[in-house]
């Protein structure tokens, strides 16, 4: 048999966090009934997009997807892959939602950093994401659906299908703490409300060493309220919405643009690059429901260029509409003067405008034939057309656009002295951490779509996800602390590149070229990738695998 390496590599890592053991202890089971436990059934499940990144796979095919591997290697017990069948995993979905999916993972996901020796890290990233459904779906008999499937704002692009959502809060590395499978049509501002008070019930006391970092739709007054709550209020960072207190983002960068007194803080972030966009930041203190806070106004120079090639663009457009209209004839002055007037209040707040004039033009109709003794006057038919005089920018707006697009407003109540406008901005922007772990959640193998159909088993499902996605962050997290140990980057990567912070799916793609071989006489790690061959023993210390999980080799 032969086993994807990678498959061992994260199989160890919940080995190290007693991932059986703790779902078997959670969950309600009868030995004597179950065939495999639920933790090795679980353990299947997690596993089971790490298999391969190229297809779905059903809960009715998770045997082929397993065939050929040596299953006791990744679960510590002999399976037959034959043997596993969708009912043990329905069985087993309807188990774990009963013990509680978002206490269950949490419960396991905070022990990482103990687990794995990593340094604590007080900061909380909080989004959430949508996942189409296909098919019905049904409940038991009696029972009101414990997740409402239904049509909502999707974030694939896709209103036509119904959907779930679920919601993550990860820490500043993108470890995943919490996971939330939610209603289809659950707005953010609900969200924040309902993760607040989980995170409260988590952390206790110790939330207050915690910033929470979310997007706009964090900040409504009862979220705000909710926040300051207590004796000890959460810290936050969120980026102001246009429509939040009394238009407050407006005010705050028209302010900002009058004094004209930003701080450069250069390249963002922390590991800036030669085309990062540069900052400037400008800080008010404000009072928000009552409770003091602090507006920092960002300008961004990449932001002004933007308009600059929308002004470019526009001005090209217009072209063409004025070359159309250029072309048109009017029979009398009054139509081609409104015909004007309409084209000009058209563009009147338009990033540029026109000039434009009358031309009449006229032509003397002769008669036909022979000239008459007493000839009637020639008539004159005039015409009206309208003529481009230039074409100007309209820089009271265009600085408006620039000025609304350029910058934008993040609020927190986060002293200055603690944390300066550079920090919030970098904090901010770790948002992206967040929202990566949706894009592992979406990749193929995952819940891109999703197939089951009882609400309950969705929501175990998904929890099982995130724990895969979990192991994602896990992986790439612990390469970069080996890498940044080493005194250049190994040129492993395609095209013999080197290797600089890579992605948890370039490390899989890495691991994915070796195998390990079980036989009698032991386990032999391999590749048939022949200038890959002396890379193994490099590849096991950036990922910290355990040797000793596998055996002598």
């Amino acid at each position: 048999m032969e086993t994807p390496l990678q498959l061992s590599v994260v199989a160890s890592y919940l080995n190290k966090l007693r991932f059986k053991e703790q779902i078997n202890e959670r969950v309600t089971w009868d030995s004597k009934q179950w065939k495999y436990s639920p933790g090795i059934l679980a353990q299947l499940l997690v596993l089971l997009p790490f298999v391969s990144a190229n297809k779905k796979v059903s809960l009715s095919r998770i045997h082929e997807a397993y065939a050929g591997i040596d299953l006791e290697l990744l679960v510590g017990e002999p399976i037959d892959p034959a043997t596993l069948n969708d009912d043990m995993f329905g069985r087993v979905l309807d188990r774990i939602f009963e013990v509680g999916c978002s206490s269950l993972f949490s419960s396991i996901a905070l022990s990482v950093r103990l687990t794995f020796n990593l340094p604590e890290n007080f900061i909380l990233h909080s989004d959430t994401t949508s996942h189409v459904l296909y098919g019905d779906y049904e409940c038991d008999a009696g029972e009101k659906p414990h997740i409402k499937i239904t049509p909502g704002y999707s974030k694939q692009k896709r209103d036509d299908l119904n959907q779930i959502m679920t919601g993550a809060v990860t820490d500043g590395d993108g470890l995943i703490l919490y996971s939330k499978v939610l209603d289809g049509n659950t707005a953010d501002c609900s969200y924040n409300n309902l993760v607040i008070d989980q995170l409260r019930e988590i952390f206790g006391d110790g939330f207050k060493k915690y910033k929470y970092i979310a997007d706009s739709k964090l900040l409504n007054k009862y979220n705000v309220e909710k926040l300051f709550k207590g004796s000890h209020p959460i810290q936050f960072i969120s980026r102001i919405p246009e429509n939040f207190h009394k238009k407050l983002a407006e005010k705050a960068r028209n302010l900002a643009f009058a004094e004209d007194n930003w701080t450069y803080l250069g390249p963002c972030c922390s590991r800036p690059g030669k085309t990062s966009t540069e900052y400037w930041s400008y800080a008010i203190t404000e009072s928000i429901y009552g409770h003091p806070c602090t507006i920092h106004v960002y300008r961004s120079s990449e932001r002004e260029q933007f308009i600059e090639k929308k002004v470019d663009k526009a001005k090209d457009e217009l072209k063409s509409l004025l070359q159309e209209l250029e072309k048109r004839e009017f029979a009398c002055e009054p139509d081609a003067l409104a015909e004007k007037e309409r084209f000009l209040k058209e563009h009147l707040k338009s990033l540029i405008y026109p000039e434009l004039v009358l031309v009449c033009k006229e032509e003397v109709k002769r008669p036909v034939g022979r000239p008459a003794k007493n000839p009637k006057p020639h008539k004159i038919i005039r015409s009206w057309k309208i003529q481009t005089v230039d074409i100007k920018r309209n820089e009271e707006i265009i600085e408006k656009r620039k000025r609304k697009a350029a910058t934008f407003s993040l609020l927190t109540n986060i002293p200055q002295e603690e944390m300066g406008s550079a920090d919030v901005l970098i904090t901010y922007k770790g948002q992206g951490k967040v929202e990566q772990n949706f894009k592992i959640l979406k990749e193929p193998l995952m819940a891109a779509t999703i197939f089951l159909e009882k609400d309950t088993r969705i929501a175990a499902l998904m929890t099982m996800l995130y724990f895969s996605a979990l192991l994602h962050g896990i992986l790439r997290l612990l390469t970069h602390i080996e890498l940044e140990k080493l005194s250049e980057p190994p040129r492993i990567n395609s095209n013999n590149r080197p290797l600089i912070r890579p992605t948890s799916d370039t490390m899989i793609w890495l691991l994915s070229l070796f195998r390990i071989r079980t036989s009698k006489e032991g386990y032999e790690i391999f590749t048939v990738v022949s200038n890959r061959r002396d890379q193994a023993p490099l590849l096991l210390k950036l990922t910290q695998f355990d040797i000793n999980f596998i055996g002598p080799c």
